[in-house]
């Protein structure tokens, strides 16, 4: 399914209380994993202290040596947001299954004969690129290309997009979303040139720019990925040239005015009653959130004085990328809860994977847990991005 209509999703099935649990009775606790909103939104709340009770949504084989939660506490004074990261169980099976799968589709689509024949390249977005994959994964595939009169062919256009459809088969992955509606060729002087026109709506041109910088990974012709993508940061960076006092604005702004668009998106999908609203808007509060403030944080905690910079930024998954910027804030406080928020992500990633997970969303105690979790990950965002080491100019730009 692709980033645009793509619509994750969580399920909240009614866990037992392992604590209140005798061997002659099973209550059901009435708080959501033994704890209240409270609780969940507070920041004692660690990971420490909630994945005992997230453990019943993972299967018996979560214990202290197997499962999706480490057992080990990190130690020491040079502990990081980004070891912690690294450390996490769950997340790390899901990096490892996803480098595999990039392998397989990079190998696939490498073989192609008709592929190799065009000078273009392919990229993935979406969990492959985050590298976050469950088992229900697809695929979505984006094409940019240098200017090419062979590829302004519709004949050439047509065969391409069938090759990849074909290619998308072999591999034994879900359909392109919309019936392949977002195959389109990417040309990337007009993914610079149209920065802000109409067309750069309309076409989704102004999708796949964000999309290349914040969620993607080469999957063919990894050489043109890697160009075009420096052709994109070097357009945002393009004042930066003799400057000393230069500052990211032109790319800041664009990046937030995403996640604006995605908001709006959003509000247009609720008018549709026979779409899946409300898996949007759930996968809005934290994959989309994460990989467009994961981008917004490390820009302003230190400001990237150079492309180099921002393209090493940019080729981190999200998590990464949020990683590097909340260490350089150096605040205790955001490391304690990180285990926590990523402790929620990863039940997120669980939940998004149910087949039914509508019957969850539309009100009861299940949404409110939805809710509370989302909350807990957009104020520590929060926290982060208005951070007093953040420069005072930056915390005003992110709202003036």
């Amino acid at each position: 399914m692709h980033p645009l209509e793509r619509t994750h999703c969580m399920s909240f099935p009614v866990v037992v209380c392992p604590a209140r649990q005798t061997d002659s009775t099973r209550k059901v606790s009435p708080r959501p994993f033994g704890y209240s909103a409270k609780d969940l939104l507070g920041r004692r709340v660690s990971r420490w202290s909630l994945s005992p009770w997230l453990k019943p949504l993972f299967g018996r084989h979560t214990s202290s040596h197997r499962g999706v939660f480490s057992a080990r506490r990190p130690h020491g004074r040079d502990m990081s947001c980004e070891a912690i990261l690294r450390d996490h169980e769950a997340l790390s099976l899901r990096r490892a299954r996803s480098q595999q799968q990039l392998e397989r589709v990079r190998q696939a689509f490498s073989a192609n004969t008709y592929l190799r024949s065009l000078p273009l390249s392919v990229f993935c977005a979406g969990s492959l690129a985050r590298m976050e994959i469950g088992e229900k994964s697809d695929l979505d595939v984006f094409v940019t290309a240098d200017e090419s009169e062979a590829l302004r062919s519709r004949l050439c256009e047509y065969t391409l997009f069938g090759q990849l459809i074909n290619l998308n088969e072999e591999l034994s992955l879900p359909p392109f979303s919309n019936d392949g509606e977002y195959l389109k060729i990417h040309f990337i002087e007009e993914l610079k040139a149209r920065t802000g026109s109409r067309r750069d709506d309309s076409e989704n041109l102004f999708t796949a720019r964000m999309l290349l910088m914040l969620e993607s990974r080469g999957v063919f012709n990894t050489a043109a990925y890697d160009r075009h993508l420096r052709q994109i940061l070097e357009h945002y960076y393009r004042d930066q040239k003799g400057k000393h006092s230069f500052k990211p604005l032109f790319l800041l702004n664009d990046i937030l005015r995403y996640w604006r668009t995605l908001c709006l998106n959003y509000e247009e999908r609720r008018h549709e009653p026979d779409r899946p609203w409300r898996k949007k808007n759930v996968n809005l509060k934290f994959s989309r959130m994460m990989t467009v403030f994961s981008t917004v944080l490390p820009l302003i905690a230190r400001p990237l004085d150079s492309v180099g910079e921002l393209e090493s930024v940019c080729r981190q998954a999200p998590l990464e990328r949020l990683s590097i910027g909340l260490d350089h804030l150096r605040d205790k406080a955001l490391l304690d809860e990180w285990r926590g928020v990523l402790d929620i992500y990863e039940a997120f990633l669980r939940w998004k994977e149910d087949d039914d997970v509508e019957k969850y969303l539309d009100g009861g105690d299940q949404k409110s847990i939805v809710r509370q979790y989302a909350d807990r990950v957009s104020i520590f965002l929060f926290k982060a991005l208005t951070h007093e080491r953040i420069p005072f100019e930056y915390r005003r730009y992110l709202i003036l």
